[in-house]
């Protein structure tokens, strides 16, 4: 693993050693280790998202190019 030194504001700090005071975490290290996974997590959701709109409009332009809409 490697080790890495990272700065943070004052108010993630207080965040961080919280989270390992109610034992929720052993270390500081856990906290981010889990706060990136999560972010990770979110990444990948939202491509997913942005890739299901991307469908959904390709869908959409095929429908009217082939006339196959209704005005409202």
């Amino acid at each position: 693993m490697t080790a890495r030194n990272v700065s943070l504001t004052d108010r993630l700090d207080t965040f961080v050693e919280q989270q390992v005071s109610t034992g929720r975490h052993q270390s500081a290290s856990e906290v981010v280790r889990e706060a990136l996974r999560r972010y990770e997590a979110d990444l990948t959701a939202e491509a997913a998202c942005i890739e299901m709109i991307r469908g959904i409009a390709h869908a959409g332009r095929d429908a009217i190019a082939r006339g196959d809409f209704a005005v409202i």
